[in-house]
């Protein structure tokens, strides 16, 4: 694992939660030359991270244990090393959406209206009515903060809006063409996949997803399902896919050239 790498970066004691870290850097090997990579702890819901010309910027949530730390840091590192493989020229991936009251987010075919409110409480909320998504701001936030805030709550309430239409959708292409047992179907802010598919049958489904189009959507969802039959990427696994989607390597194309463009 790239982890064995940085096994010595996190210290067991926590820093304080209002400070960043900047832990180690190190590099990143690719196609014969050395990418700089850098990682930061902050004050933070989610993870992120940016390949551009400085090179790799990790952003961990503090509030991780280290293991959890770790994990997200290797599979960052992972999808680096093959996005940069593929495209040397990558220059960035999934910029802050930076959200102002009253804006429309369109998602798919539906439209949500961004309500922001700030109050005098120590936590930030954010609830869905309808095509609404009203967000409760804790007052006194960093901008940063603030944004990475509204990322994370806008990407739960999208992610409780969708999960019964996707979960609906899946069992119906599992019924039609695979009739495997399915064990959870979830939503969630990935930012290094479309989805995944465990062993016990859980599936998983990036959020982000739901700006595509439906073909494309109902393509990532066959990819999971055939997952049920071959855990792995072999030859036997993506004739299973092709007999479902012929058309599935212009899925593909399409999700590599939009991906900069659905983000949260």
């Amino acid at each position: 694992m790239l982890l064995s790498l940085f096994d010595n970066l996190f210290e067991e004691k926590k820093p304080k939660p209002e400070v960043k870290k900047q832990l180690d850097d190190f590099e990143l090997e690719v196609n014969g030359q050395t990418v700089p990579v850098k990682i930061q702890e902050e004050r933070r819901f989610n993870n992120r991270i940016t390949v551009n010309s400085n090179g790799v910027l990790i952003r961990l949530a503090s509030n991780q244990s280290i293991d959890e730390k770790k994990k997200n840091i290797d599979t960052f590192l992972k999808w680096a090393k093959g996005k940069l493989d593929k495209n040397p020229q990558l220059l960035e991936y999934l910029p802050q959406r930076k959200y102002v009251n009253g804006e429309m987010l369109i998602v798919g075919k539906y439209t949500f209206r961004i309500n922001i409110f700030y109050h005098d409480t120590a936590k930030s909320t954010a609830k869905l009515f309808n095509d609404q998504i009203v967000i409760s701001l804790a007052r006194g936030l960093s901008k940063e903060v603030e944004d990475s805030t509204n990322s994370y709550l806008v990407a739960r309430c999208l992610s409780k809006f969708f999960t019964p239409l996707v979960a609906e959708r899946i069992h119906e292409l599992n019924r039609k063409y695979y009739g495997k047992t399915i064990n959870s179907v979830k939503l969630k802010y990935n930012t290094s996949n479309w989805g995944s598919c465990s062993t016990q049958g859980n599936i998983n489904i990036s959020v982000r997803l739901m700006f595509a189009p439906d073909d494309v959507i109902d393509y990532v969802l066959i990819h999971e399902l055939a997952h049920l039959i071959h855990a792995d990427h072999s030859p036997r696994f993506w004739k299973l896919v092709e007999k479902v989607d012929p058309t599935y390597a212009e899925k593909e194309k399409h999700l590599t050239d939009y991906n900069y463009k659905y983000f949260l």
